[in-house]
Parts: C-alpha cells; structure tokens; sequence
C-alpha cells in the first residue's frame, strides 16, 4: 500500500474518532428539526368536552358543563362566561405549530414543558373524566411572541404560535358585570341605612337628580348626589360567592333604583372586614298585561308592547341570574350606594340663607 493511501486512511480515521465525539458529546442535546406549519390540535370536537382544567397544581380551576354551557366548579358552580369560554376553545384549536423541536424528556424541564413548570396548562375531559386532548405552554423561545409548548398526552415538544393565555383565576370565566344602564333611565333612587333613608328623583329635562325633602337650612352636594345617583351604572363584582358560604353576613342597608321602563332595582347591602357584599332582587312595576287589541294595531302601540315584554324579559333573566348568590363589590361604588344622607347636604351659607327669606316679589 502506498504512503499516499496510507495519510488518507490515517485522515478519515481520525476525522471518525472526532466525529463519534461530537455526536457523543451532543446526544443528550435539544435538536431542532423542523416539520412545517399545522394545528397543534386537531379533529377537536367541542360537543365532547364535558370539564375543561385550568392551571395546575392546587391552583387548578375547573369548568364544568351544565345544559347548554359551562359553570365554574370553584365559584359553587356560578354561571361562566360563553363568549370566554368560546374563545378559549376557539384560541386552543388556533395554535399553530411552526418547528417540531425536541421529544427528549431530558429537556422538559429547561423548555418549561412539565405540567410543574408550564406557565399554562389547559386539559379538556369528556363526560367520563378522560381526557380528550390538552395543552401544556412552556417558556417563550428565542423567536419573539411565539412558545415552547407541547401537547398532554404526547412527548413531542415544538415551538409555537398563536398561543392563548388561558388565565389564573376562575373568576376570569364570568361575566363580573352585574347591571348596565344609563343615566337618563334613571327616574329616582331610594337609599335606606340603619340611620336614615332619603330619596333622589331625576330633575326634569335635566341632567341633575334632586334631593326629595330637603331638609331646612339645607342644600344639597350636587357632587355627591350624582354619585349616589349613578351608582348601578356599569356595576361588577369583584367576588361571588352561594349565599349559604355567607351565612354570617347582616343586609342592614338597601339601595333602590327605579328606571323608565318600570323595572326596579332592589340591591340588599351588607359591610363586613372593610368589604361589601350586595344581593340583587329585580321587579317588573308595571303589572299591566300585555294583550292584543281587536283590529290593526299601529306600530307605534306594537313597538311599545315590544319595548314592555323585552324589559320584563331582561328582569326575569336578571332574578334568574343572580338569585341564590353573593356579591363583593368595588369600594368606591359601596362607598357610593351607603352614603348617608348627612353627607349629601350642607348648611345653606348665611348670606345665601337670608336672601332665600325674602319673599319674591320683593326681589323683584
């Protein structure tokens, strides 16, 4: 054999000596392949899923199926949000795998793809408790915006994108806004405290609500009157809870709010530990009976009867809604539906007092 042959032979045996090492040395390594763009989850049949799993460990919540939708097992089965959990299914099927990335356990833990390390885990279960698919969302990779993430049931471990957010807390799956409505609705509000009661009517063709029965020497705060007049605007909750976890609670304190349309807001209020819990009762006022008149009726009487059936409906699925529970409100909005009636009035200042006195004809 010649030298020649020889240094080749001595080359390629020592290129495979380095070559053995370095596949040695990185066999227990993350090894990116990649396998296209497609959906993490498919052939996902929402009619299946009877329990949805949120977050792990003990601060894992439960959403449950009740008929048509879902309840939230750690709110004492309340009511949660379709349009929430919609989305969520909606954004789970969404995900969208761009590189198949590792399947090697040995690196679950670095990508945050153990269910003890994930920052998002979300199973889905059918009515037997078995679960039909999940998803585990590990930490952001190096490609902004997108995940290392990976399915439950399978060691296959990619990163993606469009990945949700599946929250926290179980009370980000209700809908914590309790009642909506305008100003110009209101026609008056009535506040009772264990101290006192007053009563607030909208001014007409204002804009201002007046204190009924002022009191002498007195004028109203037009400031704080507003507030209490305005208090069921837009109202949440910031907790809920079944009545009968909240047995100690005294509802000494009441806020009424009567609209246009007839339907009367009764808000039972109870303060406890610098907290306010409210619960909600609803009235149709108007008892009259909606019937249909002999011959053509004009549109203007049926859009009236429409109107009325619609307002009562709202109130039916309103004390529908909220019977049965207990709500913790914001402290500005207590604040505002337990103010006393001292703190909306103030003393009439002296020179103002005297020329009040003065008949009218005089001050012309």
């Amino acid at each position: 054999m010649s030298d020649k042959k020889l240094s080749f032979l001595g080359i390629l045996a020592i290129a495979s000596v380095i070559l053995a090492v370095y596949v040695s040395q990185n066999a227990n390594k993350v090894k990116s392949v990649s396998a296209g763009t497609s959906y993490l989850i498919q052939g996902l049949d929402p009619a299946t899923i009877a329990k949805i799993v949120i977050g792990k460990g003990s601060d894992a919540f439960t959403l449950s199926r009740q008929g048509s939708g879902f309840v939230v097992e750690n709110k004492s089965n309340y009511p949660a949000s379709s349009r929430t959990i919609n989305s969520l299914l909606t954004s789970c099927m969404d995900i969208r795998t761009v590189e198949f990335y590792t399947e090697n356990k040995s690196n679950y833990k670095d990508l945050g793809v153990t269910e003890e390390d994930a920052q998002g885990v979300v199973k889905f279960l059918d009515a037997g408790g078995k679960l039909v698919t999940g998803l585990i969302i590990g930490k952001e990779s190096p490609t902004g915006g997108m995940y290392y993430g990976r399915l439950v049931n399978s060691d296959k471990v990619y990163v993606l994108d469009k990945v949700p957010w599946p929250g926290v807390s179980p009370l980000e799956y209700v809908s914590k806004v309790l009642i909506v409505l305008n100003k110009a609705d209101i026609v008056s509000v009535t506040v009772k405290t264990p101290d006192d009661s007053y009563t607030l009517i909208s001014e007409a063709n204002g804009t201002q609500p007046i204190l009924k029965d002022l009191p002498a020497g007195k004028q109203q705060k037009w400031n704080e009157c507003d507030q209490v007049f305005s208090a069921l605007m837009n109202l949440s909750f910031e907790d809920v809870n079944a009545a009968a976890e909240k047995p100690d609670l005294k509802f000494d304190r009441e806020y009424g709010c009567l609209l246009k349309d007839s339907t009367l807001f009764l808000i039972e209020i109870a303060q406890k530990d610098s907290k306010t819990y409210i619960k909600c009762n609803a009235d149709f006022t108007d008892k009259t009976q909606v019937k249909k008149e002999e011959g053509v009726e004009s549109q203007e009487e049926l859009k009236k009867k429409e109107t009325k059936l619609l307002a009562k409906e709202k109130v039916k699925k309103f004390q529908d809604t909220t019977t049965g529970w207990i709500y913790q409100i914001p402290s500005n909005r207590a604040d505002y539906m337990t103010k006393k009636l001292s703190e909306l009035v103030e003393n009439i200042p002296a020179a103002k007092s005297a020329d009040a006195n003065i008949p009218k004809e005089i001050k012309k």
